[in-house]
């Protein structure tokens, strides 16, 4: 026993042959030899090996290690570097690790996030290389510990929104299965806009709703809320803040009304209008019926696509009519289209119309009426160019008449890769004060969609407050409650009472030009809460409208307010609200909620800033 221990101490320490006897010394030199090649060797090679290959794994994205309190973005796109530099220049994330869950190779993602971020925040990615509809590979992501999650889903998917889907119930039944895991903000890619209006208005979600946070959100009205709502691209030095639709003030004795003209029915153009159509509402309508706020549609196949827009906003239609116009050959074809349900009294009441034209914005016809409308001082004329090529885009956005660069008209252009051009035209303003394209703005660019500003979403927030509070108490609240009960109350909402809260937080600003507030500490006294109340109804009747509810027959009126639970079933299963109506045949106790929102507004404005 004493010759083989010392034998494995030869083996593995050459130094103990000195206690040797003379005539092992050879014997013990092939020992030592021997251990020497397979400990210093072989040994150290294989070891070495093993931690080469699991960090050459680990940097391929197919190990991850357990974390927490960690952000997930599962999928990669154009916007996720883009999301990533908002999430670390975001103090509110600490320095908490990033896991990206992409079927994308590791390396090429970082290479994408690498000319985003600086050194020290590159080491907070972590990239995971898996599919995400599969619950073994979900489970890796450890989102029941996560702090948010982000679910964006892959690029040039044809099926992106049935697997973003698919995916959030297999993480959804993940979440089930854990006893002690909170509530999870989860903000979902919806790369079509039927899909995300599905969930704007019933509430699909309402299972998932109790294990997560569920944040919708479309790229089409992302950007639109990003040029209409918060109206900034950028920081810094390359910031470009684009000019609201009513920069001159729409007030109560104005003769202007807002005209927004779209050329190109792509999804981004029918975004933009739908977004318009929720904000443009402003307090000259309440004296003059006639002063309506305007969206015109331009398209050579203007009619194809009139067709598809009225069938999706049917009841809008069924209360409001329209205008369409033929210009695509040389004369010039008028058609008035009449409300497709209701009649007299019960339809034309809302404040905003939409026109179609068919043709080509480049022909002389067409050219021509731009320059009408740039010089007609009854409108506040703005331009969105939303052509699906981005050359075409471009060029067009260029080449429109002088007279809309040289009135500054506001145009924006919709680009896609790269605003880089636009970008040094538009900043020449800076340096020159009369430019050409001083008035000329990129958007639309897929790097830069989604923001992480929750200022929207608290001001929502707060409103749902405010109405609880008038259920409740039948005044408006004085002050704001602490965060985590406004989140909690927010959460018990179904998604389209949310949407439904945020719509009417966008509109705020507009409100409050309309009577000469820009800025500062808001404070309404009771004429222009009356005021803006009126405005506040024919902003909800659009909203309720536009994401899918209809005006009642007086047929079903007479359900409706024959008993409470009728109106309830009339309400939130069939979506049918009996409210869809003016302002001055609406009941004392429903224009007392426009008031109690319109009073609230200062509280909004003032608690966040």
């Amino acid at each position: 026993m004493g010759r083989l221990l010392q034998l494995i101490c030869l083996f593995i320490d050459p130094g103990n042959i000195v206690e040797v006897p003379p005539y092992l010394r050879w014997f013990s030199l092939l020992v030592v030899v021997l251990g020497l090649i397979l400990f210093c060797g072989l040994l150290i090679s294989v070891i070495s090996n093993m931690l080469e290959r699991r960090v050459e794994r680990y940097r391929e994205g197919d190990i991850v290690y357990p974390l927490q309190n960690h952000i997930v973005i599962i999928g990669f796109d154009n916007m996720v570097p883009t999301l990533i530099q908002q999430i670390c220049d975001d103090t509110h994330y600490g320095n908490c690790h990033i896991l990206i869950q992409s079927t994308q190779p590791a390396q090429e993602i970082r290479s994408k996030i690498h000319t985003e971020l600086d050194a020290k925040n590159e080491k907070r990615i972590v990239v995971l290389r898996a599919r995400r509809d599969s619950i073994e590979e979900l489970e890796k992501l450890y989102t029941t510990k996560a702090r948010e999650v982000f679910l964006i889903g892959e690029r040039n998917e044809h099926d992106h929104d049935s697997l973003n889907i698919d995916c959030l119930k297999k993480i959804v039944d993940i979440h089930k299965r854990c006893n002690k895991c909170s509530l999870i903000p989860f903000t979902v890619l919806f790369e079509y806009q039927t899909t995300f209006a599905a969930f704007q208005l019933t509430d699909l979600s309402a299972e998932w709703r109790k294990y997560i946070e569920f944040h919708p959100f479309n790229f089409y009205e992302g950007w639109a809320k990003k040029i209409l709502v918060s109206r900034q691209y950028g920081k810094g030095e390359n910031c470009i803040e684009y000019p609201p639709l009513d920069r001159e003030a729409i007030t109560y004795e104005s003769e202007k009304h807002v005209h927004l003209v779209i050329i190109g029915m792509s999804r981004m153009g029918v975004a933009i209008g739908v977004e318009a159509a929720h904000l443009l509402h402003f307090p000259n309508f309440c004296r003059d019926k006639n002063i309506k706020s305007v969206i015109t549609f331009i398209d050579e196949n203007a009619d194809r696509e009139m067709n598809f827009f009225c069938g999706r906003y049917r009841h809008y239609f069924e209360i409001s009519s329209t205008h369409y116009y033929d210009m695509s050959k040389d004369e010039r074809h008028e058609r008035f289209v009449l409300p497709t349900r209701f009649k007299g009294k019960d339809a034309d009441f809302l404040d905003v119309e939409f026109e179609f034209i068919k043709g080509r914005a480049e022909t002389p016809a067409i050219q021509n009426l731009i320059k009408e409308w740039v010089h007609d001082s009854g409108q506040v004329l703005t331009i969105a160019v939303c052509l699906n090529y981005p050359p075409q885009s471009m060029a067009m956005g260029l080449y429109l008449p002088d007279d809309v660069y040289d009135e500054n008209i506001p145009v924006f252009v919709r680009q896609e890769t790269s605003s880089a051009l636009l970008n040094m035209l538009n900043s020449k303003k800076k340096d020159e004060a009369i430019h050409k394209y001083s008035h000329v703005f990129p958007f639309g660019m897929l790097d830069n969609c989604y923001d992480l500003d929750k200022k929207s979403r608290r001001e929502g927030q707060i409103i749902n407050y405010i109405y609880d509070f008038k259920n409740k108490y039948g005044n408006v609240p004085q002050s704001c409650p602490p965060d985590n009960e406004l989140k909690d109350s927010w959460n018990k909402l179904s998604v389209s009472l949310q949407w439904s809260n945020l719509y009417s937080a966008y509109s705020i600003s507009p409100k409050l030009r309309s009577i000469g507030i820009t800025d500062g500490y808001v404070k309404l006294d009771n004429d222009q809460i009356t005021l803006l109340a009126e405005v506040e109804h024919n902003r909800w009747n659009m909203e309720k409208l536009l994401l899918g509810f209809r005006k009642p027959t007086a047929e079903e009126e007479e359900l409706i307010y024959g008993s409470k639970e009728m109106g309830d079933i009339f309400k939130k299963k069939r979506f049918v609200h009996p409210d869809i109506r003016p302002y001055d045949e609406l009941k004392e106790s429903s224009k007392a909620y426009d008031r109690c929102i319109t009073a609230g507004i200062p509280l909004v404005v003032n608690n966040n800033t």
